[in-house]
């Protein structure tokens, strides 16, 4: 995906009334993240990228992302703290947590475990509690 198809993207999200940030996310609390304001008639949930980890893990492997050539240190190949100072996220913050290796079993005390199934079926149950008549 290129700048513009992402800013395009961006500005759809918005005008749908997207919110593109969320103070629950940055409260770090964990609380109402999930709280998502009914939109029309219609809920959607998308997932991707879930490497069939089923069960919740407290250990995140290093991350490694090799760049080739004119790709090398360049998104999405960074990690670690280059990671986090490419896009200006706080170390030792919930997104430092989610997105890196950095940290990770001291922080995963404070955050808790990463991925399984149990965490998206409790969103998903979450969400039809919230949309009267959803299936």
């Amino acid at each position: 995906m290129d700048r513009r198809s992402f800013l395009e993207a961006l500005a759809v999200a918005a005008a749908s009334g997207l919110p593109l940030h969320s103070r629950a996310a940055k409260s770090g609390d964990g609380k109402g993240f999930y709280d998502l304001p009914a939109y029309g008639n219609v809920s959607l949930l998308h997932m991707t990228d879930c490497h069939a980890q089923l069960m919740p893990v407290y250990f995140r492997e290093p991350n490694v992302n090799l760049g080739i050539a004119e790709a090398r240190g360049r998104p999405p190949h960074l990690v670690g703290e280059h990671l986090l100072r490419a896009y200006g996220v706080a170390p030792r913050s919930r997104d430092a947590h989610a997105l890196t290796y950095l940290d990770f079993p001291e922080q995963a005390r404070v955050y808790g475990r990463v991925g399984g199934f149990a965490h998206l079926a409790t969103l998903v149950k979450q969400v039809r509690a919230s949309r009267p008549g959803s299936g």
